[in-house]
């Protein structure tokens, strides 16, 4: 400051010119504010956006109002080299009338070097320069209608802040345009760009978004302050990232759109993997919602990002609405054998989608999809062996052989012709073989009704055995299943005695399963409009939930046991067949045309006559009585007549069994023996392997000694039960007693 302090002491009255950078700004300032020299800012000749008066910042050095003046050289700067020379030619020779004034000047170095350049007498007596005169200084100019955070309002301010020291980069709305500054000067006139000034490190694209939504992100912004993690941070992405996630997709609205930009941002902290891959592909957000429903469309089951992704995809579309899903899955009928691996069972739409696909591709193929990803469905085909003790050994073969064949005919949409003859041979009135079997009432007065609810499931065949043993076994459930007849014909007002009569108030009737086999009225089923088996998903949800109202009911010690019986069951494949019989009657035929009253002088091969009316056992129906909606009931076709009763039970807890040994040996003398171990006593137990029975023996109360007939080298599955209930499942390995011996693998 020596220079100064000469300056002040000499005779000499024009301005001062220090020359400053932004290092020693601040320091330079104090060092003059402690020589009593007080700092006038040229902002205080300005208001608002207005330029500032010379004219009167003039007279105030001229009069000795001035003895510092600071923001100068930063004003001249933005208009450019030519008004900063020239204004500082004026003040070089500029007259103080006995005053003294020194001028800060920053950002206009090159001019003053210049002025000396052009004039020797301007030497250190009326110039000084501090040790670093180096400068970076900017002004980003925006729209006053722009709100960014920290933007200051007009010229004044950004004097201002020049003049208290700011050298960071200054952000200002403004009208003023400065085109030959020579600082840096950056013009906003979008809020994306805006976005882009204040958050360098924002890499998303213009054309992500309208200038309507940029400029209510900025605003945004404004409120938190410019903190994006506050901003964004409110969704979450990590365990929240679902919660609203169905809702945030929807639409595009800006809280739908600031949830998309946030996907994008924060891509690489998502740990799910199929999100990140779909937010790669999508660049708008009208895009996003059907990219997460869709993408899985394009990728290979056999790619090995599949299964992860297609787990990850499944949790992001839980709550996507069943008309997206149904999109979905029209779009996914591209290639059927890759259609497959794509469905998931959360919705009714894709749960008959798998059904469909059924009658379109390899039976093994579906079937081993549909264990992971459909497991009701996969319940539903599960082979139930029957094994009613009251019904002869060979009825039950017959009727395994036959509901089997049944069901997958069902799925499949079709009547295999062998089928067809074994279904007319039936019907014969000297092959009736459910007249063998006793009736619904004859063994429901034969169980115990101590502490029992009786649950009527109208329609429920014994075709759904299966599904039940199985789930049975997930809910914690033991069965006691029989086999019985219903009355002919069979339809509800012949065959609800059974609940008439229960003797006490404990029973509970449901007709939803009835409703959509032969009314459509649940789904609005029609096979007149849609001929395939569609309706079996609903079917067996409907089944599913009442069992999952008996294991509560269980649970809760309210009963000792709930007895699931039905009136009468129901048949499809009668429908499919539309076999119209050429039996001219004198009554119309009701129930699709499966019974009529009785007529005289009727000679109808396969009709029976029973309580007024006649019955067809054959897949016919009565001439003019009109088609089916879905499935039928009133004739006597097996799965129309035979019916479940099923005592339901809290099974017994925590049982857990195993093989003794995973490896059994046999040969061709010899056949595959294996011992079964149970940590709870079981009381009667059965073994199905490939669909044959083997009965266990007991050795005592934790093992069980199984014999079978099997002398085929491979590894096989075992379903334990004890009774009619599944307990478990196990696997093992048959090999022959000499590995050399080929017989045993013939």
């Amino acid at each position: 400051m020596i220079d100064v302090a000469s300056y002040l002491q000499s005779d000499i009255y024009t301005p001062f010119f220090l020359v400053v950078g932004d290092s020693d700004y601040i320091a330079t300032k104090e060092k003059l504010s402690a020589l009593g020299l007080k700092a006038v800012g040229v902002s205080k000749y300005c208001s608002g956006d207005r330029v500032p008066n010379i004219d009167r910042l003039f007279a105030d050095l001229k009069s000795g109002k001035v003895k510092v003046l600071v923001g100068l050289g930063e004003y001249l700067a933005l208009n450019g080299e030519s008004t900063a020379y020239d204004t500082l030619s004026k003040l070089q020779d500029f007259t103080l009338d006995g005053h003294k004034a020194i001028l800060m000047l920053r950002g206009v170095t090159d001019s003053v070097k210049k002025l000396q350049a052009n004039d020797l007498r301007f030497d250190i007596k009326r110039v000084a320069y501090t040790s670093d005169v180096a400068t970076n200084l900017s002004v980003t100019c925006v729209p006053q209608s722009f709100e960014m955070p920290f933007a200051m309002s007009g010229l004044k301010a950004v004097l201002t802040a020049f003049e208290n020291g700011n050298s960071s980069r200054l952000v200002a709305k403004t009208k003023r345009t400065f085109p030959d500054s020579l600082i840096d000067v950056y013009t906003i006139n979008t809020a994306y760009d805006g976005i882009k000034h204040w958050l360098p490190t924002f890499m998303l694209p213009r054309d992500m978004g309208s200038d309507e939504m940029w400029t209510e992100l900025m605003t945004a912004l404004n409120a938190t302050g410019g903190n994006v993690d506050a901003l964004f941070g409110n969704f979450g992405f990590a365990e929240s990232l679902l919660d609203e996630f169905d809702v945030l997709i929807q639409g595009t609205a800006f809280k739908n759109w600031l949830y998309f930009i946030a996907l994008k941002t924060k891509t690489n902290e998502m740990q799910n993997s199929y999100l990140r891959y779909v937010l790669d592909k999508t660049e708008k957000i009208e895009d996003l919602k059907e990219n997460i429903v869709n993408a899985i469309i394009g990728i290979s089951h056999t790619d090995k990002r599949f299964e992860r992704f297609f787990k990850e995809r499944k949790e992001l579309v839980a709550k996507i609405s069943e008309a997206d899903i149904a999109a979905f899955v029209r779009d996914n009928k591209i290639n059927l054998a890759e259609s497959l691996y794509k469905l998931t069972d959360q919705t009714p739409t894709e749960r008959e989608e798998l059904i469909v696909l059924f009658g379109s591709l390899d039976k093994k193929t579906v079937l081993n999809r549909i264990e992971a990803i459909y497991p009701v469905l996969f319940d539903y085909l599960y082979f139930y062996s029957f094994s009613d003790p009251k019904v002869d050994a060979g009825l039950c073969k017959l009727f395994t052989d036959y509901f089997d064949k049944y069901k997958w005919q069902k799925v499949q949409n079709r009547i295999d012709d062998d089928f067809v003859d074994l279904v007319e041979e039936l019907a014969q009135p000297s092959e009736r073989k459910y007249n063998l079997l006793r009736s619904r009432n004859d063994i429901i007065n034969g169980i115990d009704k101590t502490r029992t609810k009786l649950y009527w499931l109208d329609a429920l065949g014994i075709e759904f055995l299966g599904f039940i043993q199985a789930t049975c076994k997930k809910l914690g459930l033991a069965l006691r299943i029989h086999i019985g007849r219903s009355e002919l014909p069979t339809i509800t007002t012949i065959n609800k005695d059974f609940f008439v009569n229960w003797p006490n108030d404990d029973k509970e009737a449901d007709g939803s399963l009835d409703k959509v086999k032969h009314q459509g009225s649940e789904g609005g089923y029609n096979y007149q409009t849609n001929r395939l088996p569609i309706h079996l998903a609903r079917e067996l949800e409907i089944i599913k939930a009442v069992l999952h109202k008996i294991a509560v009911d269980l649970a809760k010690h309210t009963y000792g046991k709930v007895l699931l019986v039905s009136d009468h069951g129901a048949s499809r494949l009668a429908v499919i067949k539309e076999q119209e019989e050429k039996y001219d009657t004198d009554t119309s035929g009701e129930h699709s045309g499966r019974c009529c009253k009785v007529f005289p002088d009727y000679e109808l091969l396969f009709a029976t006559e029973e309580n007024g009316y006649l019955v067809l056992a054959n897949y016919g129906r009565f001439k003019g009585s009109r088609k089916a909606n879905v499935e039928v009931h009133g004739g006597a076709s097996l799965e129309e007549v035979l019916v479940p009763i099923i005592e339901i039970t809290l099974a017994k807890p925590n049982i857990k069994v195993q093989l003794v040994n995973d490896v059994v040996y046999a040969d061709y003398k010899n056949f595959a023996e294996f011992e079964i171990f149970s940590n709870v006593k079981l009381d009667n137990v059965k073994v199905i392997i490939d669909g044959k029975s083997y009965a266990g023996v007991k050795k005592d109360d934790s093992h069980y000694m199984v014999a079978t007939d099997i002398k085929r080298a491979r590894t096989y599955q075992a379903d334990i039960f004890d009774g009619d209930s599944l307990v478990g499942t196990v696997s093992f390995t048959a090999q022959g007693k000499n590995k050399s011996n080929d017989d045993f693998d013939l």
